[in-house]
């Protein structure tokens, strides 16, 4: 027996009220759990984080919020607020340390 995925919801898009339910159910399915990094992992992501900001190269950083992987894809850092364990951006926005998965 096939699973029909995604097709079994879709009557129930036709309902106004249940649509929001169905969107949500859908949004909490696809989130995950945070990855626990090792503490070799984390001293990578550091060097990658300061060797970004001081020679100002464009980088690609996935970052991990409300049970998502996220892509910041071309971005500057424009400070790093050690004390705060946070990195500011040169399009304005901010992530905390913990939050980071992946810098290329």
């Amino acid at each position: 027996m096939s699973d029909r995925g995604m097709m079994k919801w879709q009557p129930f898009q036709s309902v106004c009220s249940s649509k929001k339910m169905v969107q949500h159910i859908l949004e909490k399915k696809g989130k995950v759990k945070k990855p626990v990094l090792s503490e070799e992992q984390l001293k990578e992501l550091e060097m990658r984080i300061w060797e970004g900001y001081h020679s100002q190269m464009e980088l690609c950083i996935i970052y991990f919020f409300h049970g998502l992987f996220q892509v910041k894809k071309n971005i500057f850092i424009s400070q790093i607020l050690v004390g705060q364990k946070k990195i500011l951006f040169s399009d304005g926005t901010s992530l905390f340390f913990d939050q980071i998965i992946q810098v290329n």
